[in-house]
């Protein structure tokens, strides 16, 4: 059987290794960021490959026929390592986009191009200001030295970011719209601090926020080019099927 390689790190990838599994020798690849991650019935393995040259290393060794590219839209190096990889290599590479999310008429959105543009206007809001920080563990560093009261969400802990004056909560998603209305109003959340993640699974927080009239400081996608990539698990596999003379 061929092997592909998919490139996690979001619930949809995970998907595609199931979906994949019955026709392909699949391995999910994941960087180790959250300590008990989802895995399925298929191969994976955990940690970063060493940048391009050591991702060619791994290529060439295993072999992979081809690789799906289904990480994180805000995992662009990642990314920018596994096209230069397959490009050297002249393996398949698949794509898969996940789309961002689109602005309601009654959500109020202010729109920044980075982390850190999001963590200067956090800095200059009221003083009173309650903010719900959802970015991820990577970029929260840069809100370590706001004064203001925070709520702070990760899939798990990240010890160095607790401290006084915030409020650390872990959680994975399907979060629900009602538990979201009820997180923000009991804790008088102001503002909701997040990036343009396009998930399924945390929209609620979206609706939540344009149901209670919060503002939200939503950080923008770099790049997001979404034409060369496909937004259907269907599409990725019937185009490896017929990529590999499996679809008759």
């Amino acid at each position: 059987m061929h092997k592909i390689l998919i490139i996690g790190g979001t619930s949809e990838s995970n998907k595609l290794a199931d979906s994949l599994s019955d026709s392909f020798i699949t391995i999910l690849s994941l960087q180790g960021n959250t300590e008990k991650p989802r895995l399925g019935n298929y191969l994976s393995r955990i940690g970063g490959f060493g940048g391009v040259e050591g991702l060619k290393d791994y290529l060439s060794n295993e072999p992979i026929d081809a690789v799906v590219d289904a990480s994180h839209p805000y995992s662009k190096q990642i990314s920018n390592n596994v096209l230069a990889a397959t490009k050297d290599l002249n393996i398949k590479l698949y794509q898969l986009h996940r789309l961002a999310w689109k602005k309601n008429p009654l959500d109020s959105w202010f729109e920044v191009s980075s982390f850190i543009e999001a963590s200067f206007i956090t800095n200059s809001l009221p003083r009173n200001s309650r903010i719900f920080l959802t970015i991820g563990k990577k970029n929260l560093e840069m809100f370590e030295k706001s004064h203001k009261w925070m709520m702070v969400r990760t899939i798990d802990k990240y010890q160095k970011f607790i401290s006084k004056g915030r409020k650390y909560i872990v959680g994975r998603g399907p979060f629900r719209i009602a538990s979201e209305l009820i997180n923000m109003r009991n804790n008088k959340i102001t503002h909701l601090v997040t990036r343009n993640s396009g998930s399924a699974e945390t929209y609620a927080k979206i609706y939540a926020c344009r149901v209670l009239n919060i503002p939200i400081i939503m950080i923008s996608r770099e790049n997001d080019d979404a034409a060369r990539k496909s937004s259907s698990i269907e599409t990725i596999k019937t185009n490896l099927l017929v990529h590999f003379g499996l679809n008759k």
